[in-house]
């Protein structure tokens, strides 16, 4: 049986192959890591302060999208269109097509229909006497 072996040329590819390896582990990869880490030192404080700018906006509008009140609101934009469509929530057209809320009125509207518990009976109860004796 022939025993096969590797030419000099081919020889010398796999060490050239494994010393660019051996470069590439030593120098690029800890020279990229290190840039790497420069740049998330650059972006994580503004992308600390877009964060804030955001909430800090989203607070102050007070006119919103159907996106914008559905976040507001915790439901789903599907919801939000059967709610609209069916006249249940209050909203506004003014091009005929694009829907937009008024925060205070959504906080309006989630306050409707206020269910009363036991404690709050009671407390009413107490108040229309107080008011009766007087």
């Amino acid at each position: 049986m022939r025993r096969k072996t590797l030419s000099d040329s081919t020889l010398e590819m796999i060490v050239s192959i494994d010393q660019r390896l051996t470069e590439l582990i030593a120098s690029d990869i800890p020279k990229r890591l290190h840039c790497i880490e420069e740049k998330l030192d650059y972006i994580n404080p503004r992308l600390l302060t877009i964060e804030h700018v955001d909430r800090f906006y989203s607070e102050v509008k007070t006119v919103l999208s159907v996106a914008e009140a559905c976040d507001y609101l915790g439901i789903t934009e599907s919801h939000m269109y059967k709610l609209t469509s069916g006249g249940k929530i209050p909203h506004y057209k003014p091009t005929g097509k694009l829907i937009y809320f008024s925060r205070s009125e959504l906080d309006d509207w989630l306050l409707h229909n206020r269910v009363f518990n036991e404690i709050d009976q009671e407390n009413e109860q107490t108040r229309h006497t107080d008011q009766e004796s007087e």
